[in-house]
């Protein structure tokens, strides 16, 4: 009996330990996607870059998926990636780094770890997301 009650607490435990460890993941994500926004929306030439293919500018202005190669068009579905790719503490660090301000030369090895992360069509798609949001917000 005693046997039984040790295996229902441990799994407690460990049930608990997965959900937190999925909120804080969740909520460390949704963080880096709000400040990719924030760094997109504030740099005009990455935007009007963006706004240049037809695509994109017909996705965020209609919400209509665009055929390019985009791997993802959703908040939710960045979310899942930037945490399937990062770690709490990379994501903390960087966070850190990004919300004290950054110098250029800090921007550019920040920017250097995403391109290790990801590819150049994740990036692209991360962009398109940040910029649909930026978008909705206003």
């Amino acid at each position: 009996m005693i046997k039984w009650w040790l295996g229902v607490v441990f799994m407690f435990f460990i049930a608990t330990g997965v959900v937190s460890y999925l909120f804080v993941m969740d909520y460390a994500s949704e963080k880096a996607m709000i400040e990719i926004s924030k760094e997109l929306s504030a740099n005009e030439e990455e935007i009007n870059r963006l706004l240049a293919d037809p695509e994109i500018r017909k996705y965020i202005e209609t919400g209509e998926t665009p055929t390019n190669n985009l791997p993802f068009t959703t908040r939710k579905q960045a979310v899942k990636l930037i945490s399937e790719k990062y770690t709490i503490s990379e994501l903390a660090k960087t966070r850190e780094q990004v919300s004290g301000g950054l110098n250029e030369k800090e921007k550019e090895a920040v920017y250097e770890k995403l391109l290790e992360k990801f590819t150049e069509n994740e990036l692209l798609a991360l962009k398109v997301v940040a910029l649909k949001e930026i978008k909705k917000n206003k």
